[in-house]
């Protein structure tokens, strides 16, 4: 199957450019100049032709395509001819730090739309694969992407992209307007969602905000399929952001967790108040003054706690003393640190007060039993990026089968 994709370089490229300036030269220009290496500019051009199409908007120019544009590939007589696909989308979300075509929702759009990486007796379901890009970053940028960005950036940005991909999809712009006259009317649209790890959390709340009561999208709720999550930090009970969604949402996620998942499967007291801090961890100042209020409390309970008892940072008669004693027992020069203590008193986002106690002496030997169960925790850190080999947990298949065959085995 011949395909243009990133960083191609070879014979098919010259043919299918010139082609491409003759066929859409209304915004060629997007194409840029022809070097003969398939880059960004290249790319950019396709996914719009992809839009106007209403086809997955992916950058990859192939087969596909190339039959709903009438191109004939070098060497060929005729455009290919693909299968009919169905009215149906798989929308794939990647972990942190990974481009849109790296994970295990990926490799399941792949599987369901008959492409790549199919494994043995799972064929094509025929169903349209939408992978969703958003900004990458989150923990300091240490995951990859730009450390500016928060995990709540991240997130945000992806419902974004999300809601973009959503209004230009020629089968859900259909759904919406049958409706719109009808509320009960009868459409052909049905929906997957997918994510993994941070984006597993981000899809949830993307779909809980854009499906839900007076949302977007809301009128078409019922013919999303389902809600495919690998590794979610968002797990009912037991994911270390200890959220809650709607009933109508639950019932029509699928969780796909193994048992040990350092992120999906957190029973200590612990991990649950340290997400409220990484979820804002960013380079900025804010995250920097967020910090000090968890940080600074505690340390001053150990250093000067006759201060921490007199109401400490939050009173202002005994700020500077607390920033002296701060000073001397930590080495940050009292300029800085005034000035961040400063911003501390100011702000009215304050951090959760278990997650400050936790970081005190008395916090860390009351929570003795967590840190314990913590560090047994620990090598679920290697299976939450596990997901591609066999588990016991799903029967001796991958956590990409588990989430074929619940596409493939569902029947509305």
């Amino acid at each position: 199957m011949p395909e243009l994709r990133l960083g191609y370089q070879g014979p098919l490229y010259d043919p299918w450019y010139d082609w491409a300036t003759r066929y859409a030269a209304s915004y060629a220009f997007l194409l840029g100049a022809k070097d003969g290496y398939y880059g960004a500019d290249e790319a950019a051009f396709t996914r719009e032709m992809q839009r106007r199409l209403g086809l997955v908007q992916d950058g990859i120019f192939g087969d596909r395509l190339a039959s709903a544009v009438g191109y004939t590939w070098p060497g060929a007589a005729t455009p290919p001819v693909v299968e009919t696909r169905r009215p149906i989308w798989f929308y794939s979300n990647p972990g942190s730090g990974a481009g849109w075509d790296i994970g295990p929702g990926f490799v399941v759009g792949e599987m369901v739309a008959g492409k790549r990486w199919n494994h043995p007796g799972r064929q094509s379901l025929r169903i349209n694969h939408q992978p969703v890009g958003s900004i990458i970053g989150g923990y300091l940028g240490l995951m990859g992407g730009d450390p500016k960005h928060s995990y709540l950036d991240v997130i945000a940005d992806q419902k974004r992209e999300i809601a973009r991909l959503l209004r230009v999809n020629p089968d859900v712009i259909a759904a919406l307007h049958a409706r719109e006259s009808d509320p009960t009317a009868a459409v052909a649209v049905e929906l997957w969602f997918q994510g993994y790890s941070q984006k597993a959390d981000g899809v949830l709340e993307a779909v809980a905000e854009l499906f839900g009561d007076g949302g977007e999208f809301a009128v078409i709720r019922d013919r999303i399929n389902g809600v495919i999550v690998h590794g979610n930090p968002a797990a009912p009970g037991t994911g270390i952001a200890r959220k809650t969604f709607p009933a109508w949402l639950d019932a029509i996620t699928h969780n796909i967790n193994t048992d040990d998942d350092f992120y999906a499967v957190a029973r200590d007291r612990i991990r649950p108040l340290f997400y409220e801090w990484f979820i804002r961890a960013e380079t900025e100042l804010p995250f920097v003054v967020y910090t000090a209020q968890i940080i600074l409390p505690a340390l001053l309970r150990l250093v000067a706690p006759f201060l921490a008892g007199a109401g400490g940072l939050g009173n202002p008669m005994i700020v500077t003393a607390a920033t002296q004693a701060i000073s001397m027992a930590t080495g940050v020069g009292g300029g800085l640190l005034s000035g961040i203590v400063g911003q501390v008193t100011q702000t009215n986002e304050k951090p959760n007060p278990d997650l400050i106690e936790l970081l005190s002496v008395q916090g860390v030997l009351t929570h003795l039993g967590d840190l314990i169960e913590l560090v047994r925790a620990l090598p679920g850190l290697q299976s939450h990026g596990a997901y591609h080999l066999p588990r016991p947990e799903f029967g001796g298949r991958d956590g990409q089968m588990v989430a074929y065959d619940i596409v493939a085995n569902f029947r509305r």
